[in-house]
């Protein structure tokens, strides 16, 4: 927990642990309600609770998240969530030994943005190592150690500014998109334009105030950078932004130029061989062949989730264009009652049974009844894909959550019973305690990606059980 020396002074140990890895010291700071302890949460746990509890004393994971950083090496990560409101005089304790810090901001408030300097300058301010001094006596020998604080150099400490709930700065621009392509569509209506592509990065004209200011904040008050995220939202932003925070320190704290990617060297293209997707290789056969097949459920699983979100958001933002909605942001209800009531003049729409979800059918006593393009646009994307991915995982989750579950018995009886697998190389020979340490790490690591496998695929099948009702529902309205 940053014991030992983290400093850029040349003269000063790394913090490097026993087996030769590095163990980083983070902390996380910035107003209260901004998001820190649902950052923290996602990034490890990849997790979000949307209840608000404070955060009344400094939160400290001290699993040690080990990290995969691409193109280095793993790193032992110590997060340290500060309160929002704490006693200064206690800064100094919390930052001692940082390797780095995020403050971190609430894009929805101009005023958290505006306070990000301060909290930089509390940082760096109360932010030393603390190296080891030794006193020898006249013989030679030590008499006593002290520890010795250093300031870190305020010039280039890494300090990320993370600007949190980017969701929902996205859903005000999205609606903005959607009512500017609503307009221009409107003399257009029966052609399929550009909108529905609703995709695609900011332009300079679309980007918010709050996102230039964060910007100008970083720029103006030098931090390491300026990031974007969602704790809400799992879509990947949250860890991109800790990786490349944790690699910018291992490359230049640490000096560990010598793991980033040098190409296509053969030493790296051995070690991406070793990456099994989702989860790692061992190098004992036997455990990697039942990681190898577990891997499959694990990627169609996650696979299954993501579509999930991306076609019912698609399905959504379609009522939106069509103008059948009026609100800007729609429930799955509000969008089903809303493709009932403009299903057209003498016809109805009936919720079927289909297979293990549910079908929209159109019915008219005239057989030569069809409804506006628009609707029939709305009723492909449910059936193609908002239906057919809840199909799936009302097949599929089920089936992979028992195999998964069963592979994790078989895993576990393994490390009963296959010890001497493990101890042992060829000819007999034993192998080091690192390397039964890494074994034993990455073992427990894929465990644990399976059993979240297994929740997320209970998770996604509640979720379709759930939607199923709300679609009943619409229909009694």
């Amino acid at each position: 927990m940053g014991a030992g020396c983290s400093s850029d002074h040349g003269g000063y140990r790394s913090n490097i642990i026993g087996s030769g890895v590095p163990n980083l010291k983070i902390a996380i700071v910035g107003d209260t309600e901004v998001g820190k302890t649902c950052i923290m949460l996602r990034y490890l746990k990849n997790q979000f609770s949307p209840m608000y509890i404070p955060t009344k004393k400094a939160v400290i994971e001290s699993a040690v998240k080990k990290i995969n950083v691409p193109g280095h090496t793993v790193a032992s990560l110590t997060i340290w969530d500060i309160p929002g409101r704490e006693d200064m005089d206690l800064h100094k304790t919390y930052f001692r030994d940082l390797d780095a810090a995020i403050v971190v901001v609430d894009l929805t408030e101009m005023n958290s943005i505006e306070m990000a300097p301060v909290w930089k300058q509390t940082i760096l301010n109360n932010t030393f190592v603390t190296c080891p001094v030794k006193e020898a006596s006249h013989g030679g020998q030590v008499k006593t150690m002290t520890m010795e604080e250093h300031p870190v150099d305020k010039e280039t400490f890494p300090v990320l500014l993370m600007g949190n709930k980017f969701d929902v700065i996205e859903q005000k621009v999205q609606a903005e998109r959607l009512k500017k392509y609503a307009q221009e569509s409107q003399e257009t209506e029966g052609e399929e334009k550009r909108v529905w592509s609703l995709g695609g990065p900011l332009t300079e004209e679309e980007k918010p105030e709050c996102i230039k200011l964060l910007e100008k904040q970083a720029e103006d008050h030098n931090f390491h950078a300026s990031v974007m995220v969602s704790a809400r939202d799992g879509d990947g932003s949250v860890r991109e932004a800790m990786q490349n925070l944790v690699r910018h320190v291992l490359e230049n704290k640490y000096s560990m130029k010598k793991y980033r990617n040098k190409g296509d060297s053969k030493k790296h293209k051995e070690k991406r061989k070793k990456e099994i997707e989702g989860l790692d290789k061992t190098g004992i056969k036997s455990f990697d062949t039942e990681f190898i097949s577990a891997n499959t459920s694990v990627k169609k699983i996650t696979t299954l989730r993501e579509f999930y979100n991306k076609s019912l958001t698609k399905f959504k933002e379609g009522c939106q264009l069509a103008q059948i909605v009026e609100k800007e942001e729609n429930s799955l209800e509000d969008c089903v009652a809303a493709l009932k009531k403009n299903i057209g003049e003498g016809a109805k729409l009936k919720v079927k049974k289909d297979e293990d979800f549910c079908k929209l059918k159109v019915s008219s006593k005239d057989e030569d009844f069809k409804p506006a393009k628009k609707i029939r646009i709305l009723l492909n994307i449910f059936h193609t894909e908002y239906a057919s991915v809840c199909k799936s995982i009302q097949r599929d989750c089920p089936l992979m959550d028992k195999k998964l579950q069963q592979q994790d018995e078989a895993i576990e009886t393994m490390c009963k019973e296959c010890w001497e697998e493990v101890a042992t190389v060829e000819q007999g020979q034993p192998r080091s305690e690192e390397e039964i340490k890494r074994i034993t790490d990455i073992i427990e690591t894929n465990r644990a990606k399976m059993q979240h496998a297994c929740l997320e695929a209970r998770a996604a099948v509640s979720v379709v059980e759930d939607a199923m009702k709300k679609i009943k529902t619409a229909f009694l309205w």
